[in-house]
C-alpha cells in the first residue's frame, strides 16, 4: 500500500510540473509573437507616409546611346629595309706547330748484363759443384773401409743418446700402460735429424720424437756411416 501511494503522489507531482512549465512556455510564446506583431505595425506606418518624389530626367537617362562610328586606322607605310654588304669570312690559316727536335737517349748495351748474368750463374755452379763435392767427400771419409762393428758401435750410441732423452708419459704412468714404438728417422750429412715417424701406441709418439730430436745434432767427423742414413729403431716404455 505505501509504495502505491508513493507512486500516485510521484505522478501527481510531475503532472503539476508538467502544466506549470507548459503554461509558463505559452505564455512567453504569446508575449514574443505579440511584440513582434507591434514592431512589423509600426513599420507599415512609417512606410505609408513616405512618398517617393517622380524624377521625369530618370526617363531621358533611359533612351539608348547614339554610337558613332570610328574611322578605319590608315595602313602604316612599310618600313624600308637596307640591304648591308655580304662580308666574306676571311679563314685564317692553320698555324703549324713547331716540332721540336728529341734528344737521342743512350741505351745501355745489353751485352754487359748478360755477361753480369752470365758471370753469376757460374758463380752459382761453382758453389753447387763445391757442396757436391764435400758431401760425396763425406760419403766417402764414412765409407771408406768402416767394418761391421764399427757400424754397429756408432748406431749403439745413437740408441743411447735417444734412451737417455726418453721420458715416460704421465698419462700412462697413471694408467699403468706400457709398451714399444717402431721410429724411423734419417740421419742427415750436417749431423742433423729429419724424416722422423713413428709408429705405435700414441700416448708414445710425442714422448719418442722429443727423444729423438734431443739426441741430434751429432759431429760428422770420422762417422763409419754414409750420410744421409735412414735408421729403423724399436723404443720400449716399461714400468719399473
Amino acid at each position: 500500500m505505501v509504495k502505491h501511494r508513493n507512486l500516485v503522489s510521484f505522478i501527481i507531482t510531475t503532472l503539476l510540473y508538467a502544466l506549470l512549465f507548459g503554461g509558463y512556455f505559452y505564455l512567453m510564446r504569446t508575449y514574443i509573437i505579440a511584440d513582434q506583431a507591434a514592431q512589423d505595425s509600426a513599420i507599415q506606418l512609417c512606410l505609408s507616409e513616405f512618398v517617393p518624389e517622380v524624377v521625369p530626367e530618370a526617363q531621358e537617362a533611359e533612351e539608348e546611346p547614339v554610337v558613332e562610328e570610328e574611322p578605319e586606322p590608315e595602313p602604316e607605310p612599310e618600313p624600308i629595309v637596307k640591304e648591308e654588304p655580304v662580308v666574306e669570312k676571311v679563314i685564317p690559316e692553320p698555324v703549324k706547330p713547331k716540332v721540336l727536335p728529341v734528344p737521342e737517349v743512350k741505351k745501355p748495351k745489353p751485352k754487359k748484363k748478360e755477361i753480369k748474368k752470365k758471370k753469376k750463374v757460374k758463380k752459382k755452379k761453382v758453389r753447387t759443384r763445391t757442396a757436391q763435392s764435400s758431401r760425396v767427400g763425406v760419403k766417402r771419409r764414412g765409407s771408406g773401409h768402416a767394418s761391421v762393428s764399427q757400424k754397429n758401435r756408432f748406431l749403439s750410441t745413437v740408441r743411447q743418446r735417444i734412451n737417455q732423452n726418453k721420458s715416460y708419459p704421465r698419462i700412462a704412468k697413471r694408467r699403468g700402460m706400457q709398451g714399444s714404438v717402431k721410429v724411423r728417422f734419417t740421419i742427415l750429412s750436417n749431423g742433423h735429424v729429419g724424416n722422423i715417424s713413428i709408429s705405435g701406441p700414441k700416448v708414445f709418439h710425442s714422448s719418442a720424437r722429443r727423444a729423438v730430436e734431443k739426441a741430434f745434432p751429432l759431429s760428422t767427423k770420422h762417422i763409419p756411416v754414409s750420410l744421409p742414413k735412414t735408421v729403423n729403431l724399436t723404443l720400449r716404455y716399461q714400468l719399473r
